[in-house]
């Protein structure tokens, strides 16, 4: 019988864990100060200016990053996150398969109160302020270069970035599970699927750099290096081991590598 491994941690590790807060820590410290939070901006400017100028001429590249910035692409996306998930050789293997599947909902779970009480730090601490294309001049407009395309490119309080938040949970996910060429090629993918916001505008890339690895980092670390994430993945398998097994005698969809574990 193959031992199947555990895809978090199962035990305490405080080093690992306290630097994963020290540098969530330092980089929120750094947007917090007057000096730290210009530092951002002086950052800031030149990637939105440079990114969206990019927009300028218009033509199928525009309309390529006009389509990145719906929810049809979120769709897809997720789509292609589940897959990375239900495959082995992207991080986990053949017999990790279900309890990985499993386990990146109990890091979304996990996500949740982190998620709310950093938005709700930020609204407090007036950190939440509009998107750069909001702000800056000149900003090109996906929404005003394809009408009928609902791209977003604008947002009244962009950060922290959620979207970017989950693409590094996921990509910190498989990365910390095993690091391949699977799980390199998601992370690669990951910093794609955050580009469209930054070159649209709806967000800064401080947003990402900051707001995305405060709430990331903390995550992560609960959930690789203390037994939390691994005890509540396997409460939550004792509800979807029956259906998965249920699935798995459909025809065809039972031979997949998922089901075969």
């Amino acid at each position: 019988m193959t031992l199947t491994l555990p895809v978090f941690g199962t035990t305490w590790r405080p080093v690992p864990f306290i630097l994963f807060h020290l540098i969530a820590f330092l980089l929120l410290l750094s947007f917090l100060i007057p000096s730290g939070f210009d530092f951002w901006r002086q950052i800031d400017t030149p990637i939105f200016l440079t990114l969206n100028g990019s927009l300028d001429e218009g033509g199928a590249w525009a309309w390529i990053w006009a389509w990145a910035n719906t929810r049809y692409k979120d769709m897809i996306l997720a789509v292609i996150m589940l897959l990375f998930l239900v495959f082995p050789g992207f991080g986990f293997q053949r017999n990790q398969l279900q309890q990985a599947l499993v386990g990146f909902l109990a890091l979304m779970i996990l996500m949740i109160p982190f998620r709310f009480f950093f938005y709700e730090f930020a609204k407090l601490m007036d950190l939440t302020g509009p998107s750069p294309s909001i702000t800056l001049l000149p900003s090109i407009m996906l929404t005003e270069l394809f009408p009928n395309i609902p791209a977003k490119d604008a947002s009244s309080r962009s950060f922290p970035g959620d979207h970017a938040t989950v693409l590094l949970l996921w990509a910190g996910y498989l990365l910390m599970n095993k690091r391949c060429l699977g799980s390199y090629f998601a992370a690669a993918l990951a910093a794609l699927m955050i580009l469209p916001r930054l070159i649209g505008g709806a967000h800064w890339f401080s947003d990402v750099a900051v707001g995305g690895f405060v709430v990331a980092l903390p995550v992560l670390a609960w959930a690789f290096y203390t037994p939390t994430a691994y005890r509540l993945t396997r409460w939550l398998e004792r509800g979807f081991l029956p259906l998965f097994n249920l699935v798995g005698k459909l025809p065809l969809i039972g031979r997949l590598p998922f089901f075969k574990g």
